[in-house]
């Protein structure tokens, strides 16, 4: 009898073990949706910085001269640039950290494809800017270089 009473003690109740399930999985679904609402609150704060400058989201709108590092013959408004896009890049890197999924990496490779001349270039290079970023991140920008 005491056997037959500890083997009750250590099984829990199928309810209670379906419960528990039930809650983990509530719990995940909630975490996830959580860092994909932060993802498109994150990017929707760069789209705003896009907007009050559109020059720089995209700059085939504008003369940019890597060589001489001027964005519109303006060599502060390239520094400009430079920071718009480093922000750019940590912006998605930090989405895709958030909410690694397919349609995240589409918006990456289209917000990244518009500064592939920049990415492509010796200046670029030269910087070793690519070395601040992620590994993922890296990659991403290669493509965009090696497609210009």
């Amino acid at each position: 009898m005491a056997e037959q009473r500890q083997k009750q003690i250590l099984q829990p109740p199928l309810a209670m073990m379906i419960v528990a399930g039930i809650g983990v999985g509530a719990a995940v679904l909630t975490m996830l949706a959580w860092r994909g609402e932060k993802a498109k609150k994150l990017y929707l704060s760069h789209c705003d910085v896009a907007l009050a400058n559109p020059r720089f989201s995209s700059p085939d709108l504008t003369k940019l001269d890597l060589k001489a590092k001027k964005f519109d013959g303006n060599a502060e408004e390239f520094e400009r640039y430079e920071w718009y896009v480093a922000r750019l890049v940590y912006t998605l890197d930090e989405c895709l950290a958030l909410a690694p999924i397919p349609q995240w990496y589409a918006v990456t490779k289209t917000q990244l494809a518009n500064h592939k001349k920049y990415f492509a270039s010796d200046y670029y290079e030269k910087q070793d800017y690519l070395s601040h970023y992620s590994l993922r991140m890296r990659v991403l920008i290669g493509q965009q270089a090696e497609a210009a």
